[in-house]
């Protein structure tokens, strides 16, 4: 049976990190008063994705033989078309489980899509929220070169299981600087703090964040655990170990790490449809 829901109750942002994060294969199908679009995912990141204004660039990166070339308007084509999608707040949801790759989308061949590997879905929200919040009607400049997710040893490893991929916007404070930066990934011990300037190892620092689904904010003491400070504009941030959280924000995080992994496991047990 697919796993279907309304887009006014859970919007697309949160389907897709449940996707991602429980790595599965398949179709998401959004089906919006005024738009419609899909996205396929390969073991919860993203092989491609149709939405009316995206498609000549689905078109394009179809029929594009230079191997970088491709990759690169495939990122192009995956951003326009969530961030149009994105934008439906009223419509349905469908996800079918698919272990089999998907043969063709709006009529294209999507061999050449498989063959170049799967675009990570938690870089490509980090991009798209950083676009919608800096530039909202060019998100282009934005685009970067795909990689392979991180291993579990390199984001967790620090004594908590972490959910990911998320993007909460944050804001942390050390050494009277202030920093706004995004949380990628989440645990009841720490978490990883992206942003353009940050402190260094085993600085002490404020962290302040808003959980998503209205569950507040929390506000944490914390310590740089670890830090990336080369690689890709997504992948430069540092690893933060919560050394204090008031009970209010303790109870908020723990709520939000239950409802994500009871949606998670949603979409892993449903299966595929018959």
């Amino acid at each position: 049976m697919p796993y279907t829901g309304r887009l006014e109750t859970t919007p697309l942002l949160d389907i897709v990190q449940i996707i991602a994060y429980s790595q599965q294969s398949g179709l998401l199908s959004v089906n919006g008063s005024d738009t419609r679009g899909l996205l396929i995912f390969h073991d919860g990141n993203i092989i491609c994705a149709y939405s009316p204004s995206a498609l000549p660039l689905l078109v394009k990166a179809a029929k594009e033989q230079e191997p970088d070339n491709r990759l690169a308007l495939r990122r192009i084509q995956v951003l326009a078309a969530l961030r149009e999608l994105v934008d439906v707040g009223e419509g349905e949801y469908r996800f079918v489980n698919k272990a089999e790759p998907i043969g063709e989308l709006e009529g294209l061949d999507m061999r050449s899509f498989y063959a170049s590997g799967p675009l990570d879905t938690g870089d490509l929200l980090l991009v798209l929220e950083k676009a919608m919040d800096e530039q909202p009607h060019d998100i282009q400049v934005q685009v970067t070169r795909a990689r392979s997710p991180e291993s579990n040893a390199d984001i967790e490893g620090r004594g908590q299981p972490r959910y990911g991929p998320v993007v909460i916007q944050a804001t942390l404070e050390f050494a009277g600087t202030t920093v706004i930066g995004y949380l990628t990934n989440l645990s009841e011990g720490g978490t990883f703090f992206h942003a353009d300037e940050f402190p260094g190892p085993d600085s002490e620092c404020e962290l302040g964040f808003e959980l998503p689904w209205e569950l507040g904010d929390c506000q944490a003491q914390a310590k740089v655990a670890w830090l990336r400070s080369e690689g890709p504009d997504t992948r430069r941030g540092v690893g933060l170990s919560f050394l204090e959280l008031s009970p209010d924000s303790k109870g908020r995080l723990a709520a939000y790490l239950k409802r994500f992994q009871e949606l998670a496991a949603d979409v892993v047990f449903r299966g595929p449809e018959a």
